[in-house]
């Protein structure tokens, strides 16, 4: 599955008060992370991206996702289980002259089998390396 989310962020949006957008989701592995930023917003406008009031993204707590006419993308492993299957969003723009709007994707792996060959494979790199084998 793969999900899209746009999120409109106004003028003037402070970071102590920031548009919140909860995005619910399907159970299972986030394998794919995009945020898409179109022109205009000049490094003027930050998104960060949480679970449980913990930021996920950009894993350094005083970082920020921000850019302009470009997609931040990455690949990642982290397991969503568990209620609240919701992810969310705070981005502001407190130097903007106008609203822009940033795009989120989230690839999810939700086929049980596909679960259980990632943990098989997680478990393989884990026997490699302890035999010494570097992959």
């Amino acid at each position: 599955m793969f999900y899209d989310f746009a999120i409109s962020i106004p003028a003037g949006t402070l970071e102590s008060s920031p548009v919140e957008e909860v995005l619910e989701l399907n159970e299972g592995i986030i394998h794919r992370v995009e945020v898409e930023f179109y022109p205009g917003p000049r490094r003027y406008v930050w998104v960060k991206i949480f679970r449980h009031e913990h930021q996920l993204w950009p894993t350094n707590p005083d970082g920020s996702f921000k850019t302009d006419a470009y997609s931040i993308a990455f690949d990642e492993y982290y397991e969503l289980k568990g209620e609240p299957l919701q992810l969310l969003v705070r981005g502001y723009s407190p130097d903007a002259d106008y609203p822009h709007v940033v795009t989120i994707r989230i690839g999810i792996l939700e086929s049980k089998m596909a679960i259980l060959l990632l943990h098989a494979l997680q478990g393989l790199m884990k026997l490699f390396k302890l035999v010494g084998i570097k992959v």
